[in-house]
């Protein structure tokens, strides 16, 4: 069986996200935003998707990384809305210093690099139905 330890669950949504609570039910479960989300969709909108997952599935020890890649300014509100990480384009030393210590103060982790790719789990919540989304994760936990 694939260790959870080192997934992150790329979600798109409430639906994807949804399917890996019910396929892990009482574990960790690392998701990972869509590409450029910060830019394109925002801080706060993962946020409360994260935290309407957190209420549903209460077991779930749910965390979330947010693709912040093209803006710095969205590390900073994912920071501000309590995100757990956030991954950004490196820059200079001086501003990844600056960026990395508020990250530390709110207990944001950052992050310069997506993980390997073996580590991320793409749901295809943005196109599959429910019962196969939890079909396919449940698979490729069991491998």
């Amino acid at each position: 069986m694939m260790s959870d330890n080192h997934l992150f669950i790329r979600i798109h949504g409430m639906a994807g996200g949804q399917s890996a609570c019910r396929v892990i039910e009482n574990g960790k479960i690392k998701f990972l935003s869509p590409e450029n989300a910060g830019i394109a969709l925002g801080a706060q909108w993962f946020a409360t998707i994260l935290t309407n997952l957190r209420k549903a599935f209460p077991t779930c020890d749910i965390h979330g990384t947010l693709d912040c890649r093209g803006r710095l300014s969205s590390a900073l509100a994912a920071m501000e809305t309590g995100i757990d990480a956030v991954l950004i384009d490196a820059g200079s030393h001086d501003l990844m210093a600056q960026i990395e210590s508020l990250g530390a103060k709110s207990g944001c982790t950052v992050m310069r690099a997506l993980p390997a790719t073996e580590h991320v789990y793409k749901t295809g919540d943005d196109y599959l139905p429910a019962p196969e989304l939890d079909r396919r994760l449940a698979a490729f936990l069991a491998r």
